[in-house]
Formats: structure tokens, sequence, C-alpha cells
């Protein structure tokens, strides 16, 4: 597959809007379109109470929803879903329940508002140099977006796994987790540590790291990765991890022995199944090498994209047999949730 148009919701956050520059330093080598979109969540919106009462403004000060730079708490999905930079807080003086206007006028608004928000990112996108539009919907959130990424036909969901101080940290937002499990197209996760790494238009990452596991899942992963690598001058790290020696026991005296000999032996397998990813990415003129180490998948994998620069982990996901979603198998789970770095994650294809 090939990436050619990248989806990036918004949120208002400030996380949200940094990865729309980060984004950019990968689609401008991929030629890609960046398609912006904002979400209004309309049961995060506390309506004035009165506007059930047919045709009655509400009481309260005037041209509070006529002024640009309203922010409606929870109304994009985020911690505070920001459509402007005044703040409305329902239930404290001021807020919406003393705000004038209808229930739909007030919805209106708030939608004008977050389709100028998202246009204002897509403008700075554009003059970045990066082919990009914008759109606002109203619904719910994780929903929407994997909606509209079917409607546009993207070919990746890009977005924060975080959405506010709200969220604890190790923890993916629920958009972004929900988007994830639901997703049938690649979605990149990118924690917030990233984004201050990788602000403004200068996304590219140095390297590309392909964790696999000898199946052909795994492997789904590789042409892609190449794509990327080769668009934006990163060098692949094919990485594989074999197990910790273990021991048997004897039926007889229940003697233990090591069969380190095993690993050893696994481990030059896993260089020969290396190789065929490594001799493609020669033949592409891409930068690779091959990696490969000894312990648990999910920690070995963490230490060793330490050391390495700019990290972007691409990896598939293991699907859920008899159902079109999709679970996040347990060492992609975990990768997303403690690496700190941004991870692209493919999902299963129909006959996995």
């Amino acid at each position: 597959m090939s990436i050619n148009k990248i989806l990036v919701p918004l949120d208002g956050s400030e996380n949200a809007e940094k990865i729309g520059g980060w984004v950019a330093g990968i689609a401008r080598p991929l030629k890609a379109e960046v398609v912006l979109v904002t979400i209004v969540n309309p049961d995060k919106i506390e309506l004035p109470r009165s506007t059930a009462e047919h045709g009655h403004p509400i009481p309260g000060r005037a041209g509070q929803y006529d002024r640009p730079g309203i922010e409606t708490s929870g109304a994009l999905g985020g911690a505070t879903g920001i459509v402007g930079g005044a703040t409305v807080t329902p239930g404290h003086g001021g807020g919406v329940e003393h705000a004038p206007g209808f229930g739909t006028q007030i919805l209106d608004s708030i939608m004008e508002q977050a389709s100028a928000y998202a246009e204002r990112e897509s403008d700075r996108m554009n003059a970045a140099g990066v082919k990009s539009s914008s759109k606002a919907i109203m619904g719910d959130p994780a929903e929407e977006i994997v909606n509209y990424a079917h409607q546009i036909d993207a070919d990746l969901i890009a977005m924060s796994t975080h959405r506010g101080s709200g969220i604890a940290r190790g923890m993916l937002g629920s958009v972004t987790d929900r988007v994830l499990r639901s997703a049938d197209m690649p979605v990149m996760a990118v924690h917030p540590a990233s984004l201050t790494a990788f602000s403004g238009s200068q996304g590219q990452p140095e390297t590309i790291v392909v964790p696999l596991d000898g199946s052909d899942r795994s492997a789904g992963v590789v042409d892609l990765a190449l794509e990327v690598a080769s668009a934006v001058g990163s060098e692949v790290v094919f990485f594989r991890v074999v197990q910790f020696p273990y021991y048997g026991v004897t039926a007889i005296d229940a003697s233990y022995f090591d069969t380190g000999y095993a690993v050893s032996q696994q481990r030059v397998e896993a260089d020969e199944y290396l190789k065929q990813f490594k001799d493609k990415a020669d033949e592409m003129g891409v930068s690779a090498r091959n990696l490969v180490v000894t312990g648990s998948p999910v920690s070995r994998l963490l230490e060793e994209v330490k050391s390495l620069p700019r990290p972007l982990i691409i990896m598939s996901a293991r699907g859920e047999s008899g159902i079109k979603r999709w679970v996040l198998g347990s060492v992609t789970d975990k990768v997303i949730r403690s690496s700190g770095l941004p991870v692209m994650v493919i999902p299963p294809t129909k006959d996995d």
C-alpha cells in the first residue's frame, strides 16, 4: 500500500495541533495530502436549560455566543474542546446555561467555530508546503474519525495518544484507543513526548524500526516501512527477538539441563529470516540493517530504540478471528502505551 492521504483529527489541544507539524514532515516527501478533521461531540455540550422552552431566549450576558473564540468543555472530544481562545465552563458563572440563544443556534455557532479552527490549522499546513484541507463534523469522535477516513479514502490516521492532562500517564486517550481498535487502516499513535521532539514541520524520523516475529502478518508491514523510509531518507532497522535460554526436566530424576544451544540456533535462523528484508531494502536503495536480540520482546525493543535517533516504530496488530474489528496484540499494545514514541500500527488483512 501507499500513503497518499493522511487524516489528522484535531481536538483543540496543544498536542493535537503539534501533530499536524509532525505529520507534515512525513507528508511532504511522500507528496501525501493531509486532511484535518475536527469532531464536535454533542453529548459533551451542556445546552442552556431554557432551550426546551419554545422560542424563548436564554437570559444571561448578551453576546456570549456571538463572540468568536468560544471554548466548550469536551465539545471536540478532548479534555476541553477548543474552538477559539475564550473559555466557557458549564456550571460556573457566565457558563453555557447562562448564555443567550437557542440550542440549535449554539450548536451551529460551535460548528462554525470548529470549522474555522480546522481551516486555520489547514492554512498553516499549506503554508508549510503540504497540501491540506479541513472539515468539521458533529458526532461521536471515534466513530466519525473512522467513518470519515473511509469517506475520503484515507491511507493513514495520525493522532495523539493523549488528549489532555486528565489522562493518566501511560494510558491512551479513549478516542485514540477506540480508533486503534476499530479502524481497518493504518493508525499512527504519536506520544506527546515525540510531539515536542518533532514539533514544527521537521517530522521526518531518522530511524524506522520494524519488529518482526516470523509471521506473514508481521512481514506485511515491510513494504510500507520501506516506502516511508525511501521517501524521508530514514534508516530501517529490522528487529527480531529470540527467546531466553530455557531449561528442561527429565522424567527420571527431575534434573535440569541448559538448552542454550537452541537459542544460538534461533539467532542463526533469525538472521537468515531478516536477511530477505535487508536484501529488499538494498535493492530499493534504502539504508537498512538487521538487529537480533535475546529476551522479552517488549522490554528489549524499548531498550534498543532508546539509542536510535528519532525512531518511528511500524508494526502489525493481531487480528481477531471471525469479526471485522481487531484487537491489539499484547506486544503492540504495550509498545504503544510504554515507548513514548510514535508507533504506526498496521491492522490485519481480511485473510489474517
